[in-house]
């Protein structure tokens, strides 16, 4: 096995795990894709790591890592806010049209903000924006409580302002 490729196992496994997550949302098991999303959080974590300990790096790596990210940490968490608000609340259409739009926002600015992570250089030590990993996981973790959906919706569109904003966040 070429361990240039190793990591890029890693970022394969967690677009697999955001894929996964949609699905196990769509047929209702809104626990396993909170912890499909937490596995991909895992593997977007090591990816890196591993890169670094391998010393091995690649555009490839980069750019696969963000397209990775859109769906594990943009677009599944979106699915689970927006379905779980559909099935518990079965909303009218025009409500279901606004939920999908504060859902689509959250996937959009998460798209947004990689996309500016990938072609600016920031202060090292630091992020502009809180990730979208941070974002989709601790978005995915809070659907679990049971919160009223309003609360969901608004911490949907206060994840989705916070991974644009310029806010600096320290790399931990």
């Amino acid at each position: 096995m070429n361990k240039n490729f190793i990591p890029n196992y890693l970022t394969l496994g967690n677009i697999f795990c955001g894929f996964t997550s949609i699905l196990t949302t769509i047929h209702g098991y809104y626990i396993w894709s909170s912890v499909f999303i937490f596995l991909a959080m895992l593997a977007d974590r090591y990816d890196g790591i591993v890169a670094r300990k391998l010393g091995v790096f690649s555009d490839l790596g980069k750019e696969l890592d963000s397209l990775c990210d859109v769906v594990s940490f943009g677009v599944a968490p979106a699915v689970l806010v927006f379905e779980k608000f559909v099935t518990i609340d079965k909303p009218s259409i025009s409500l279901m049209v606004i939920v999908a739009v504060i859902c689509g926002i959250f996937a959009c600015c998460g798209a947004y903000r990689l996309a500016r992570f990938n072609v600016t250089t920031m202060k090292k030590g630091f992020y502009q924006g809180v990730p979208i990993t941070t974002c989709g996981t601790i978005l995915a973790i809070i659907s679990l409580f049971g919160l009223p959906s309003i609360i969901m919706l608004i911490l949907t569109l206060l994840g989705s302002y916070l991974m644009v904003s310029s806010i600096k966040i320290k790399k931990i």
